[in-house]
């Protein structure tokens, strides 16, 4: 299928950015793969650019990117393009939107988009020819203590240090290993962390939906996530309530290890695992929230390990805003 047989998105220009190292190397074969495969879609060579990503640039690659194109397609993992995500808020371009090739662990943000499948499934030619569709749809963005944003979940207590003890091994082993031999890893970080708590004296205090209060203490508890996408951890958790799009918040509190044994077994059963979370799983539906504790803590925030944000024991997070994004085919 070409641009020219759909009549699709005549005068937009894109530029494609593009992490080398990103599913074990596999950016860099996406970004060779490029001009072949826009060329086979009937894109002219004139109306689009691409680049790899540079270390510690990304935002700033995206907003120099978006100022001289109008839709931005980030080949990476999660927290790639949540930097990207950055970058075009910062462009201040209202028109522009945001579309990934998911190259990750996880993939959560590409699998609430509807794009994770047909990238998995049918390839790089399928996944682009439904982006150049431009089907366009909000996501709300979260400003996490000032020095970070949030596109797709955060937590703290166990998830965080899994995450933070992965994301050590996975830089001693940048490059050399595949998808799956990363995700097995994230599995033995995970076994060195199940101990872990929350700091005895974790507290909560949200701004829930209608308005109201929640102050709660947490602590002893494995974990407490903040979801705004409705896939977390590579599917294995999808609450029903959760928008990506309503200036909201899932807060969830994973109490103890068999709650996320109980997630685990029923991820690929999403009927019963909503009536798990709804007997078993403590959750609140939130504007805003802060969180206060003492002691050692970890967090991550769309799957990366941020040790600086909670060096303070507290940490505020707040709607930031909404950025456009471009979407597979509509649910049916």
């Amino acid at each position: 299928m070409s641009l020219r047989s759909t009549g699709l998105g005549p005068g937009l220009r894109y530029g494609f950015l593009v992490n080398p190292v990103s599913g074990s190397g596999r950016g860099r074969l996406v970004h060779d793969e490029l001009p072949r495969v826009l060329d086979e879609l009937g894109l002219p060579r004139g109306s689009w650019i691409r680049e790899l990503t540079a270390s510690g640039g990304v935002p700033d690659q995206a907003r120099r990117i978006l100022s001289d194109c109008d839709r931005l397609v980030v080949a990476g993992g999660d927290g790639t393009i949540g930097q990207a995500m950055e970058g075009l808020r910062l462009s201040g371009r209202s028109d522009a939107a945001l579309g990934v090739v998911p190259l990750g662990t996880g993939n959560d943000l590409a699998r609430e988009l509807r794009l994770l499948g047909t990238f998995e499934k049918r390839g790089l030619p399928a996944l682009l020819s439904t982006l150049l569709e431009d089907r366009v749809v909000p996501l709300d963005l979260w400003d996490v203590g000032g020095k970070a944003v949030l596109a797709n979940y955060l937590s703290f207590g166990v998830d965080g240090w899994i995450t933070e003890v992965f994301g050590r091994s996975r830089n001693l082993a940048s490059g050399r290993h595949s998808t799956a031999a990363l995700k097995l890893g994230y599995v033995k970080a995970g076994t060195g962390s199940l101990l872990r708590r929350l700091p005895a004296d974790f507290r909560v205090r949200a701004v829930l939906a209608d308005g109201s209060i929640l102050e709660r203490n947490l602590g002893g508890s494995k974990s407490l996530l903040a979801l705004n996408v409705g896939s977390y951890a590579s599917g294995i958790l999808r609450p029903p309530r959760v928008r990506s799009d309503d200036g909201l918040l899932e807060l969830v509190e994973i109490p103890g290890l068999a709650h996320y044994g109980m997630l685990f077994l029923t991820s690929a059963l999403p009927r019963i695992q909503a009536v798990v979370l709804r007997r078993t799983v403590p959750s609140w539906t939130v504007s805003s929230f802060d969180a206060s504790w003492s002691g050692r803590n970890a967090l991550q925030v769309d799957g990366e390990g941020r040790r600086d944000l909670i060096a303070e024991g507290s940490l505020k997070v707040s709607f930031h805003g909404k950025v456009r994004m471009l979407s597979g085919n509509p649910v049916r």
